[in-house]
């Protein structure tokens, strides 16, 4: 249905005029009714045409519910779809598809997770960490509950981090608390990164996927590579304005 829905998009490809109810279109698109007033509430589908007072749907609502079912699988939240609509031609829609397809979930996680009981967690940390801690600590999205109970580690060498922690004698809940901060500054690094880069996807007339992996790969390097030189020089600065500040408390 994709690539029937898509087809509307090509040159020369004429819809016809708008002329299903809004439950035909849910047929259709295998989604609910509810789903479809949503996403018109948020501006991601044009107005239905009137029919008196019956709205009708057509060709271009189905093909824009396709790459909303689509991109919502691979992640994409409502904001970035409506970018997506505003900024790229519909002609591009099935290559931006298939980037999102292609990028899933593969293209910048570098470590394979670790799956360990609460309990193997919980004695790395002397029994600090308690369910709460642990909750907190899963919220930052660096690990995760499994069905079965167990943790996943989304980043093994991270985990290993907090273990050295310990042994220096930081708290678990000192950790985490550093943990979060860090996922907070992170997290506000790669929204940036990552929009100016989708934002140079969007320019293009028709985006080829493989062009794009090849630009999000090597921004993953530059991304990485910055933090980590920028780090160093940032740590070395704010350790040198808290000597000071404790140098002149002492004066």
């Amino acid at each position: 249905m994709m690539n029937d829905a898509l087809s509307a998009s090509r040159p020369g490809a004429a819809s016809p005029p708008p002329s299903w109810p809004i439950e035909e279109l849910a047929a259709r698109s295998g989604l609910t009714v509810r789903n479809i007033r949503a996403y018109g509430s948020a501006g991601l589908l044009p107005p239905p045409a009137l029919r008196g007072r019956l709205g009708l749907y057509g060709a271009d609502h189905l093909q824009r519910l396709e790459v909303i079912r689509a991109l919502r699988a691979q992640g994409f939240g409502i904001e970035a779809i409506r970018r997506i609509f505003e900024r790229a031609p519909a002609s591009s829609w099935r290559e931006l598809v298939a980037v999102a397809e292609s990028l899933s979930g593969s293209l910048f996680a570098d470590e394979t997770p670790v799956a360990v009981t609460p309990q193997e967690l919980a004695a790395k940390w002397a029994g600090q960490l308690t369910p709460g801690l642990l909750a907190r600590a899963t919220r930052t999205g660096l690990m995760r509950t499994l069905p079965d109970g167990r943790v996943e580690l989304l980043s093994p060498a991270l985990g290993r981090i907090g273990e050295q922690l310990a042994a220096l004698g930081l708290s678990a809940e000192q950790a985490i608390a550093m943990q979060e901060t860090l996922v907070r500054a992170l997290r506000t690094m790669a929204r940036r990164w990552l929009r100016t880069l989708i934002d140079t996807v969007l320019a293009q007339p028709r985006p080829d996927p493989a062009q794009v992996r090849s630009l999000l790969a090597n921004a993953r390097g530059l991304a990485t590579g910055a933090a980590q030189a920028a780090f160093p020089v940032v740590l070395q600065q704010e350790l040198d304005r808290l000597l000071a500040r404790r140098g002149e408390v002492v004066q």
